[in-house]
């Protein structure tokens, strides 16, 4: 059985108040093809579809043009509702989407769903642990308080009696670590302490467990426990992960291997730094790009509308930071006021903030502004 595992998709999300929809519709187009190049058996999405409970209307469509194309190809699909997904939401006509062998889970409920696929090695269940919290499991259970997020995903497992004897696939969107680690990225939301945390071993038992949450494709505890990460970086910390579709290849009991295909966007996100100058000059050079871009800038001076320059050869610039030395108590000017011109004390200024003196224009500046405050005074 040929398995694609993808999850974290984050339809309409908004990185820096600009729209990833162009993105996000190019990566699903890209995924079909893929689908139809590949011809797995089997999708696995584990949660976070949407970005928001309320997703806008345009991300509503495109998933509603994706399944729709999933369903035409008469591939067997699982999804899961994440953290950001309105449980509720997600699973409006979940029931119509079954018969299309689209299956939707977006709460938990007392007997975990699952559905049981067919290839030469047998039977394969497929179980559906949509996005959870303590506080929804224990109103599946009598007289029973979970604690902690390991308890409750603990309990649930052991509610659904899975026979571990066969070949068994668990879909989940909850922040699984092993041993306390796991690589995040700055787009995900951190809980105090790592109350949220589950730990992969409950999960090991699992032939495979497609994990959605946290950003980075990496396995968790053991190659059989994996995240697929988001389909696209959604901040400036991920752009050195590789993005793309897990795949899994399952044959008898035991015996299953991974492969991964990369999806790229056509615009990119990039960092540059250095000065202004220099960062036109390579723009300029290249053509300009439509790259989202941070830019970090090194320049000591003032810089006139620097947003302004870097737009029209950066259209989408994202982000404009400041590579400045902060001032620090160690950096305090220790020198009598009374016995010193206040020219001078902002040239001592000067030098401690930039580590080098004034030139001879800012000298001749300085002096010029000074004369017109003493003439006013």
């Amino acid at each position: 059985m040929k398995i694609f595992h993808i999850s974290d998709l984050h339809l309409g999300k908004r990185v820096y108040d600009f729209s990833m929809l162009e993105e996000q519709k190019e990566l699903l187009c890209a995924i079909l093809g893929r689908i139809e190049e590949e011809k797995p058996d089997v999708l696995l999405i584990s949660g976070d579809v949407y970005d928001k409970p309320v997703p806008p209307v345009e991300a509503v469509r495109l998933l509603d043009d994706f399944l729709t194309e999933l369903a035409k190809r008469e591939l067997h699909t699982y999804l899961i509702a994440g953290n950001h997904d309105s449980a509720q939401r997600l699973e409006f006509g979940k029931n119509i989407f079954g018969k299309n062998n689209i299956h939707i889970a977006g709460s938990i409920s007392e007997k975990m769903e699952h559905f049981t696929e067919t290839d030469a090695f047998g039977t394969v269940d497929i179980w559906l642990l949509p996005f959870f919290k303590p506080a929804h499991a224990n109103g599946l259970f009598i007289d029973t308080v979970f604690s902690s997020y390991t308890e409750a995903a603990k309990a649930l497992l052991e509610q659904a009696e899975v026979d571990f004897s066969k070949r068994n696939i668990i879909l989940a969107h909850q922040f699984v670590t092993w041993k306390g680690t796991a690589e995040r990225s700055d787009s995900e939301t951190l809980s105090l302490g790592g109350v949220d945390e589950i730990d992969a071993s409950l999960f090991f038992p699992f032939d495979y467990t497609a994990l959605g949450h946290l950003h980075s494709p990496q396995p968790m505890g053991k190659d059989t426990v994996r995240y697929a990460g988001s389909l696209m970086p959604y901040s400036f910390s991920e752009i050195r992960q590789k993005k793309g579709i897990t795949v899994v290849t399952l044959k008898e009991k035991g015996d299953i291997t991974f492969d991964f295909i990369p999806l790229e966007t056509k615009r990119h996100f990039r960092e540059i730094k250095g000065p202004l100058r220099e960062l036109l000059k390579a723009a300029k050079d290249m053509g300009g790009s439509e790259d989202y871009i941070r830019c970090i800038l090194t320049d000591q001076e003032a810089l006139l509308d620097p947003v302004g320059q870097l737009r029209s050869v950066y259209p989408n610039l994202m982000t404009l930071e400041f590579d400045k030395r902060e001032m620090t108590y160690e950096q305090e000017i220790n020198v009598d006021t009374e016995d010193i011109r206040p020219d001078e004390l902002f040239s001592l200024f000067f030098e401690k903030q930039n580590d080098k003196e004034m030139n001879e224009v800012q000298q001749k500046l300085l002096q010029k502004i000074w004369k017109g405050l003493e003439e006013e005074a």
